[in-house]
């Protein structure tokens, strides 16, 4: 089976030479701490995330609106937005991370494979508060420098959120830079979905052996730790809402037929 990680990574390859990340219109923006709205959230801090289009489910949104949506989340209660900028697989643009931060005033992901300093630069200058890094991405493909790119965001006044997949993952984002840890149950290899994922890395730390647990509460308290892919209802929120600080979630928001509504019943489950 074809690896779907690696054909994301060739496809950003090519949009980095084709100079898709060239921005010449800058924005102006004072950074808004994605953390701290994750940490200091009144109910389930949820990341609602613009998402046009899935690889795994077709297509969500694709005519979506990307100012009208946003306003939307944000009345719902989303503590930030992510914003898909990858076109060729999930519909996204830069344009529209340009035109949603004139929109509202919470923080946004820059949501793109990232594996170059010009996409961290297009992300500052299109008004981004945060970057996704994905950590197999240098683990596992050797693409680059995952501590070149953490230092070159952090130089840019950008937090990094910095998704791991697996226990080893998990261990090495503990001792990084990541300003926020996202445990993805997606699996982007074969995009197979397991909500058990989370639990497993960030629940039961009895079940550990010494070392990992040492390691596991010494950088736990000092991270943020969030939750991403497959979270559908309330029933998911309520049973990883002990072990994270927070939610991502895309595709059932984007799928229900009043954003607003969809994301106001997950920050209250």
């Amino acid at each position: 089976m074809p690896d779907f990680l690696a054909g994301l990574i060739s496809d950003a390859r090519k949009r980095v030479q084709a100079d898709y990340y060239s921005i010449s219109r800058i924005i102006d923006h004072k950074p808004i701490s994605l953390k701290h709205a994750l940490r200091s959230a009144s109910g389930n801090a949820i990341i609602a995330e613009i998402k046009p289009i899935s690889p795994a489910r077709g297509a969500l949104r694709p005519e979506i609106d990307p100012e009208t949506a946003a306003m939307e989340l944000e009345k719902g209660g989303a503590v930030g937005l992510s914003i898909l900028t990858e076109p060729n697989n999930f519909g996204g643009a830069l344009q529209n991370l340009q035109k949603v931060r004139g929109r509202v005033h919470i923080p946004l992901l820059m949501k793109d494979i990232i594996i170059d300093e010009a996409q961290i630069q297009a992300a500052e200058r299109s008004g981004a508060d945060c970057v996704l890094l994905i950590e197999s991405v240098f683990s596992k493909h050797r693409v680059g420098s995952l501590e070149k790119l953490l230092e070159f965001a952090h130089d840019m006044n950008l937090e990094v959120l910095l998704e791991v997949h697996d226990r080893e993952e998990l261990g090495r984002a503990l001792e990084s830079e990541g300003d926020i840890i996202g445990v993805n149950n997606r699996n982007l290899a074969t995009l197979e979905i397991d909500l058990l994922t989370t639990p497993r890395l960030l629940g039961d730390q009895e079940v550990l052996v010494a070392p990992w647990r040492e390691l596991f509460n010494r950088k736990r308290a000092n991270k943020t730790i969030i939750t991403e892919s497959g979270i559908e209802t309330s029933a998911d929120i309520r049973k990883l809402k002990h072990v994270v600080d927070g939610f991502l979630v895309g595709s059932s928001i984007m799928l229900s037929e009043d954003l607003e509504s969809k994301v106001r019943e997950l920050v209250l489950a």
